[in-house]
């Protein structure tokens, strides 16, 4: 497993859109984006499949991948941060060469459909990746993600990682996390990159999604034996969902069907598509 990110001045990271390709309207953000991260120090190299070219892709499935194998491949390149989302990052994860990625491993940063990649990493390439929307240090919180990012990642602080919760059930968890994206992650049920629950800690977290849709996705997950091999439950922000104030309806159902093993429950706002988003490593352990 990679240690938690060190980052230092003259790094070069790599920028890279492995689901939706990012629109050309939002080249400003990019290049603010690009700019924060200068001003830190960091040399970017962006990705040939960065913006969309065709509809919503970035390049061809196996030409996405060939860049992903690329930064990876590329030793100077210390951290890959993908600002992508949407639907697309499950394709290109037969294309991705997990072997070598093994050998070489180094941070991968992504949240939302990007959940499909950061368990993939996880489960064939034995690699820690970082549920993590590195926009926010341009979005309405920047400079407090700023800040945050910098001691996190340059200093080895842990202000990034601290993130606030409150427990629904239960009062201790510990274990690897996995999971990420609920409908995300559920593409991946039923294949070789489906992450093995047993005693791990299981984060879901959704940004489109009002109660019969999130508890549909739960019930699916039971379905599939996950609830009742897991070590326990992070719940993330849901934000339409909580839009609508229709959280209750889903912790209740949660704690209804996994009444019986007594789950262990948290949830917190702090984790998710808000901009004031924190990281939590996926692959690694947590106690909570």
């Amino acid at each position: 497993m990679t240690a938690n990110l060190k980052l230092t001045k003259g790094d070069k990271v790599g920028l890279i859109a492995c689901s939706d390709g990012v629109r050309e309207e939002n080249s400003l953000e990019v290049e603010a984006l690009i700019k924060v991260l200068n001003s830190f120090g960091l040399e970017v190299v962006v990705a040939s499949t960065l913006f969309r070219r065709d509809a919503y892709f970035s390049g061809a499935p196996k030409v996405r991948a060939a860049e992903l194998n690329r930064l990876f491949n590329d030793d100077e390149i210390m951290a890959i941060f993908d600002i992508s989302g949407g639907d697309s990052a499950n394709q290109i994860l037969p294309y991705i060469d997990y072997n070598r990625i093994r050998m070489n491993p180094k941070p991968f940063f992504g949240m939302s459909d990007l959940s499909v990649i950061l368990n993939g990493l996880y489960t064939l390439g034995n690699i820690n990746s970082y549920h993590y929307q590195l926009m926010n240090l341009v979005y309405s919180d920047g400079k407090e993600q700023q800040n945050a990012f910098y001691q996190s990642f340059f200093e080895g602080h842990n202000d990034l990682y601290d993130f606030q919760y409150k427990w629904v059930r239960g009062n201790h968890m510990s274990g690897i996390v996995i999971g990420g994206n609920i409908r995300c992650f559920m593409k991946l049920a039923g294949t070789s990159y489906f992450p093995d629950p047993t005693n791990k800690i299981i984060l879901l977290e959704s940004l489109g999604g009002r109660a019969n849709k999130i508890v549909s996705l739960i019930a699916q997950l039971q379905q599939v034996g996950y609830l009742d091999k897991c070590a326990g439950l992070t719940l993330g922000s849901f934000t339409e969902l909580e839009r609508y104030n229709e959280f209750s309806i889903v912790e209740e159902y949660v704690k209804e069907i996994s009444g019986s093993t007594k789950l262990p429950i948290v949830k917190t706002d702090e984790i998710g598509h808000g901009s004031n988003g924190k990281c939590i490593v996926i692959g690694q352990e947590i106690i909570l």
